[in-house]
């Protein structure tokens, strides 16, 4: 049997790449699709047109939907054991729906009166191959929605609810997800979602060595005398990595819940938790990586400090304090960059389509296109999105670039257009502690 994969015309902008090329949990899209497939026993074919299909039965798909080995692994084995033709959904009142479905159009329908949402991922079925768009239009539209196997868990996690307006974030912990990849923050969301999915599969694969890592972890709370749920998963955590060829952790690192590709290095007092992390890597002193997906050649500098990030492969962040933010490749930050990820009232607006949209995620940053550069001082606003090369920087004229040498001692002096300018030399301006 074949899957058919059709171009859907879609730039991730602002990098302005193909969607097929985006990057999610250091895979591009394409590969992420055809790894799947293949999985399976099923043959890929990329093709321009619906004139190119040839087969009378075959799963069709386009090149910017995401999905994950349970989903297909699922909808592979059911769906050609139903009569007809058959479409993926899942259940449109899940938290993955409710955290993921802005900007994504998607239509609807129900199974065994379940409100279901659907993705363009089919199992055709017809008389004999589509002649051409309508012919294969008219098969598409008799598919019958099919639930895919689903499981979530909701995870809390405690925040600032005077700053965020909310107690506590929730998380959709699953691995079974399908998405429409249509703008940055689908890729955000898909790499911040990658990094369970490549848990469940690694436990999948290797179930002697997660035994082994449950095993010890329950050892180790034995011997310290910490036999609670809590000693155990903190002592799992401690346990639950995979580190590559070549990797060097500082003995004074904590690395917790991760998978680190090759060649990583990770300084004195880093803390990484919960993240996939590319080859070629380096952690610097004090660095804190959570919940992140770190491309091949990244490195983050000294007290830098990522949350809820994805980054494409070679960029240098040395931002002290980030959250929910994507960075395209050769960005370059510096530890004087803020990125708001809260709005105070109302809801987050990012483009889309030549004009600012709402969206549900009250909790996202930026975007960094390719080749970005940002530093001294820099303020973006939240939902922002950055285009390839730009370079960001504070207004000269606040920088003191000129400093006389008759500067009055004692004297509170500032930048005007650049000079270091006394307190008595600005017109209006008095001392301000007599104001």
């Amino acid at each position: 049997m074949k899957a058919y994969i059709l171009p859907s015309g879609v730039t991730i902008h602002p990098f302005g790449d193909p969607v097929s090329r985006s990057m999610i949990g250091n895979r591009p899209l394409h590969q992420w699709q055809e790894q799947l497939f293949a999985r399976q026993g099923i043959g890929v074919e990329r093709i321009e047109s619906a004139a190119q299909i040839t087969e009378r039965e075959f799963f069709l798909t386009w090149d910017d939907v995401f999905f994950t080995r349970r989903v297909l692994d699922d909808f592979a084995r059911r769906a050609p054991a139903h009569p007809g033709s058959s479409r993926c959904g899942l259940p449109a009142d899940s938290l993955l729906l409710k955290r993921t479905r802005s900007l994504q159009d998607l239509d609807e329908g129900q199974q065994d009166g379940e409100r279901l949402a659907l993705y363009r991922l089919y199992f055709v079925r017809s008389e004999q191959p589509p002649t051409g768009e309508a012919a294969l239009q008219q098969c598409l539209q008799q598919a019958r929605p099919l639930r895919a196997r689903f499981r979530e868990k909701v995870l809390r996690m405690p925040a600032p609810r005077h700053i965020s307006g909310f107690s506590h974030y929730q998380h959709p912990v699953t691995s079974s997800i399908v998405m429409h990849l249509r703008h940055w923050v689908h890729l955000l969301w898909a790499n911040q979602l990658s990094i369970q999915v490549a848990w469940v599969e690694r436990v999948l694969d290797h179930k002697l060595w997660s035994a082994g890592k449950l095993l010890g972890a329950g050892l180790g709370c034995l011997l310290r005398g910490r036999l609670s749920r809590t000693g155990f998963l903190l002592g799992l955590l401690g346990r639950a990595n995979h580190f590559g060829r070549g990797c060097v952790v500082h003995p004074t690192a904590r690395v917790e819940g991760s998978l680190l590709g090759d060649n990583v290095h990770i300084g004195a007092y880093a803390l990484v938790r919960g993240c996939l992390i590319g080859n070629n890597v380096t952690i610097e002193d004090r660095a804190n990586v959570y919940f992140s997906v770190v491309g091949d050649a990244f490195k983050n500098s000294k007290n830098s400090t990522m949350v809820f990030c994805a980054g494409y492969p070679d960029s240098d962040l040395c931002v002290n304090g980030i959250q929910a933010c994507l960075f395209g490749s050769r960005c370059a930050l510096t530890s004087r960059v803020w990125v708001i990820d809260l709005r105070a009232a109302g809801k987050t607006r990012v483009y889309h389509q030549g004009r600012l949209q709402e969206i549900d995620n009250k909790l996202l940053g930026a975007c960094f296109g390719h080749g970005c550069w940002a530093g001294l001082d820099v303020t973006i606003a939240q939902g922002r999105e950055i285009p390839n090369g730009a370079m960001l920087i504070r207004p000269p004229a606040d920088i003191i670039r000129r400093i006389p040498p008759d500067l009055p001692p004692g004297v509170p002096a500032w930048s005007v257009n650049g000079t270091a300018t006394p307190a008595a030399g600005v017109p209006g301006q008095r001392d301000p502690d007599d104001q």
